[in-house]
């Protein structure tokens, strides 16, 4: 799967992966869009141990910005700092929407969204619907090319379907 690819014929892909090569699929989607400017909303990992994941993974993170909304659920964050914006939980979505529409007016060229499924740890069903609804449409109304990110499980089976109407095209990693 070639995700560049992927995203120049589709503007909004999700990737349904298995959790055995979550990491490994991670680092190489986030190697190849790295080349351009990318906003990295991550909900499950905090972003400097993704940024050390990425730097192992040999990924450039210098075109790299995050929204992290999970470390300042586990220690004492600031509002922002180096390349990294602080939510103050995965489950609060009303500030996860403004602050992703806030950098969709900044024209990056990709989004990433780690992970669709993480927000049903936060959240019900039928927000977390209504939330990716929205930020699909946010993302549609702009020039940014957006990969979401879910585990294929079966518990989660609801909302990739759910999901799988908003973005053009769903693509499952082997």
């Amino acid at each position: 799967m070639d995700i560049t690819k992927e995203l120049n014929s589709n503007q909004t892909v999700l990737l349904l992966m298995p959790s055995a090569s979550y990491n490994k699929q991670l680092v190489g989607v986030v190697k190849k869009l790295a080349k351009k400017s990318v906003c990295y909303v991550t909900l499950n990992k905090t972003a400097n141990s993704l940024k050390e994941m990425f730097k192992k993974g040999k990924v450039n993170v210098e075109n790299i910005v995050f929204i992290d909304a999970i470390s300042a659920t586990v220690m004492k964050v600031p509002k922002q700092d180096n390349a990294c914006y602080y939510c103050s939980s995965p489950g609060s979505l009303t500030e996860i929407s403004l602050m992703v529409s806030k950098f969709l007016r900044h024209k990056f060229d990709y989004l990433i969204f780690d992970s669709l499924t993480n927000l049903l740890i936060y959240q019900k069903k039928a927000p977390v619907g209504k939330f990716v609804s929205s930020l699909i449409n946010k993302i549609k109304a702009s020039d940014t090319r957006a990969v979401f990110y879910a585990l294929s499980a079966k518990e989660q089976q609801d909302l990739i379907q759910q999901s799988g109407m908003f973005v053009d095209k769903v693509v499952s990693v082997k």
